[in-house]
C-alpha cells in the first residue's frame, strides 16, 4: 500500500513537497518531470504480401520519413538443423533468408540507409554510416604475421 501511495503521489504530480508516509521520516523527495507531448505517427503506405508459405515481402513507410522493407524466402532442399523451444536439433529441408533496408533521417538531417540480410551464413548488415576498417601498415602486417607464425610452432 505504501508502494501504491508513493507512485499515486508521482503520477499526480508531486513537485518538491516531502513525502510522509506513517510515522516514518521524510523517505522521498520527488519532483516531477514535465509529461512530453506523444505525437502520433502514421503509417502513409503499408504493404505485406505472403505467397504461400515459402515467400513473403512487407513494406511500410511512416508519416516521418522512416522506411522499413524485408523480405523472407524459405529455399527447399538447402536446410540443415534449428534449436526447437525445448533446445532439441530439428532437422529441416528449408533454409530459411531474409533480407531488408531500413532508412531514416537523423537528427542533423542525414539519411540513414541499412541493409541487412540473414541467412546460413549469418546476419550482415552495412550502410554508408558503418565504421570502416582500416588498411594496417604493411610493416606491422609482416610483423604481426612473423608473431602468428611463431606462436603456431
Amino acid at each position: 500500500m505504501k508502494t501504491f501511495a508513493l507512485v499515486a503521489l508521482f503520477v499526480v504530480g508531486v513537485t518538491s513537497s516531502t513525502i510522509r508516509i506513517g510515522s516514518f521520516e521524510p523517505v522521498a523527495s520527488i519532483r516531477a518531470a514535465p509529461l512530453s507531448i506523444v505525437r502520433e505517427i502514421p503509417i502513409v503506405r503499408f504493404s505485406h504480401d505472403i505467397r504461400g508459405a515459402q515467400e513473403s515481402k512487407l513494406h511500410y513507410e511512416t508519416g516521418n520519413g522512416i522506411t522499413v522493407s524485408a523480405s523472407t524466402v524459405a529455399r527447399k532442399g538447402l536446410g540443415g538443423l534449428y534449436e526447437d523451444e525445448s533446445g532439441k536439433l530439428v532437422p529441416s529441408e528449408f533454409l530459411i533468408q531474409k533480407t531488408g533496408s531500413y532508412s531514416y533521417t537523423n537528427p542533423e538531417g542525414q539519411v540513414i540507409s541499412t541493409n541487412w540480410v540473414a541467412d546460413e551464413n549469418g546476419f550482415r548488415a552495412d550502410g554508408a554510416h558503418f565504421p570502416k576498417p582500416v588498411e594496417m601498415p604493411a610493416e606491422h602486417a609482416e610483423a604481426h604475421r612473423l608473431a602468428l607464425a611463431r606462436i603456431a610452432l
